[in-house]
């Protein structure tokens, strides 16, 4: 039997061709996290195993010692992309910090160096020659330096193992015998390791049965068979195990994902906060009806799905956090595995707090239109009606003037002409007027009675302000309130033979206070507004004189509407005209 058919031979062969084998499987699937990783993995192991087979078949110490060292060489290689594997096979991006990565790959590539180098023959000190049959195995004398190496991967390998299977609690029970070849693989490439190295130090006895064989360089062949029963049953990079990743990680949604058994396996940052946890917590261990307590609305939600029932399209849940309102409209799924089985469900809470807002923003603005469209259409039917009469007059005085040459004629025309002139400026005062254009600010009720009181012709009538109130108010449109009500109790206030008597309003006494309950009024001693006529007062166009707009009242009830405060017409005391506002904001309110 030559060295060439000898089986030591055949098995690393075969163990170059199974690591290849491995790696073209896992590059089948490269768009699953790690596989390319995974494929890269095995061809540094498929290209390891080919260089023991290189050792093995020539027959001098200086024909093997070449393959020898570029042989223990590519072992730290080994360990780095097992270390990258390992991070993006569970989504450890932590593990790829520049921090840590940097002197884990600056170590391993001096390691590389001196091995290459074997300075002061402190990695191997002596190469020998041991016989088994045909074939010539190659005996080590192994210096401090092969140990540090062996230190170096070991802890790297071994660490990335911790990090995979400290993934088994976080995943479905579906994906663990994903993990779990995983682990095997690990556990069958240490015990192997352990059988090298107890030739090579007395703090183990020689485990080895065929001395001098390297039995690591046959993992991939006994490996090959956990990986081929993942592979034939569909779960061999098929899924990710893990929950945990970037795009969810991302989301602003609240997610949960939960297992067959009632647990939840996963949460991210938005999930946690709408339990009320800290944003990085880990997945709570209690069973999902007691994660949910508190969110009545979710526990109903998964359970429903969970016995079958469909999740009411419009389930919302409204609640607190952070002492912000938030809403979320929640959505269960079914989660099945590659063999169609159910593994558990998703639960997705998607926060539609700023559409409800920018929806409830949307309701308001158009309803505004609404008003101004009422508004507009209120002044379309007034210009068309109302101007027509003082244009009408104007027209003919002007040519009566003109047929008889009488200039007196003219004053009729200049009163008809600030008629208009009035109804046009207050039409416009009617137009401008929106909550948009509100600047509402603490307003002094009395400072801004008293200031009112003086822009009007007021003659003998006075203005009692026998309580002070702040509110808050555009001061600006709050002025033209006061003013048009003052100006309509000196208008209409008196009865003719009165005013004849004392003066235009002589007599008359205007009151302004504040209303239990916030708000103000505003009333006055007069004779009063009949009560069939007070629901009218405030209405476009209404008015008792031929010389009125039917304007003023008008602009008084859309300032209020712009304020959102109601405005009600009543009787004084005195008998006289009451108008109150109420629902009108305070400080601290």
């Amino acid at each position: 039997m030559s060295a060439l058919t000898h089986p030591v031979v055949v098995l690393g062969m075969l163990s170059t061709a199974l690591a290849l084998l491995i790696a073209g499987v896992a590059w089948q699937q490269r768009a699953t996290r790690g596989a390319r990783t995974y494929t890269l993995l095995m061809v540094t192991l498929a290209v390891w195993s080919s260089l023991y087979v290189g050792q093995l078949l020539p027959p001098t110490v200086a024909g093997k010692r070449p393959w020898f060292v570029a042989r223990h060489a590519m072992s730290p290689l080994f360990a780095m992309a097992f270390w990258v594997f390992a991070a993006q096979y569970t989504d450890r991006r932590e593990l790829l910090d520049r921090r840590l990565l940097v002197p884990l790959v600056g170590v391993g590539v001096a390691f590389v160096a001196l091995v290459l180098l074997n300075p002061g023959e402190l990695y191997w000190s002596a190469l020998a020659l041991d016989s088994m049959g045909e074939l010539r195995l190659l005996e080590l004398t192994l210096g401090p330096l092969f140990w540090l190496n062996c230190v170096y991967i070991f802890g790297v390998v071994g660490v990335a193992h911790v990090v995979i299977v400290s993934t088994w609690k976080r995943t479905f029970a579906s994906y663990r015998p994903q993990l779990l070849v995983m682990t095997v693989v690990g556990s069958i490439e240490f015990g192997l390791s352990v059988l090298f190295l107890s030739e090579h130090t007395t703090l183990l006895p020689a485990l080895n049965p065929w001395p001098n064989v390297q039995l690591i360089t046959y993992g991939a062949t006994i490996a090959a068979i956990p990986i081929g029963w993942s592979y034939v049953n569909d779960f061999f990079f098929d899924i990710q195990p893990l929950a945990r990743q970037a795009v969810i990680e991302s989301m602003d949604d609240a997610v949960y994902i939960v297992d067959r058994e009632g647990t939840i396996r996963y949460t991210n940052p938005p999930g946690n906060r709408l339990l009320g946890r800290p944003p990085d917590a880990d997945a709570p261990t209690e069973p999902v009806e007691a994660a949910f307590a508190a969110r009545p609305t979710l526990l109903s939600c998964y359970e429903q799905s969970v016995a079958g029932a469909p999740v009411a399209d419009d389930t919302i849940l409204a609640c607190e956090i952070d002492g912000d309102q938030r809403f979320y409209d929640i959505g269960v799924s079914t989660i099945e595995n590659s063999t169609g089985e159910d593994a558990g469900v998703v639960v997705v809470a998607r926060d539609i707090t700023e559409e409800r807002r920018q929806r409830g923003q949307l309701q308001v603005r158009t309803a505004q239109l609404e008003r101004q469209n009422e508004r507009l259409e209120e002044f379309g039917q007034f210009v068309s009606h109302d101007l027509r009469n003082p244009i009408q007059v104007a027209s003919g005085y002007l040519e009566l003037a003109r047929e008889t040459e009488d200039l007196s004629r003219l004053d009729d025309v200049d009163r008809a002409i600030r008629r208009m002139s009035e109804m046009v400026e207050e039409l416009r005062e009617l137009t401008t007027v929106d909550r948009d254009s509100l600047d509402a600010d603490r307003v002094n009720v009395a400072s801004a009675a008293h200031t009112a009181w003086a822009h009007v012709d007021t003659g003998g009538a006075a203005l009692q302000v026998p309580e002070n109130a702040i509110i808050l108010a555009d001061i600006d449109y709050l002025l033209h309130v006061f003013e048009n009500l003052f100006r309509n109790a000196i208008e209409h206030g008196r009865p003719d033979e009165a005013e004849a008597m004392l003066g235009d309003g002589g007599g008359l006494t205007v009151t302004v206070g504040p209303l239990e309950g916030g708000g103000f009024f505003v009333e006055d001693d007069g004779v009063g507004i009949p009560e069939n006529e007070r629901d009218a007062v405030l209405d476009h166009g209404y008015t008792t004189t031929d010389e009125g707009t039917g304007l003023g009242m008008s602009i008084v009830r859309t300032i209020a509407d712009a304020h959102e405060w109601t405005v009600s017409v009543t009787e004084s005391d005195a008998g006289g005209a009451r108008f109150e506002f109420r629902n009108v904001d305070r400080p601290g309110e």
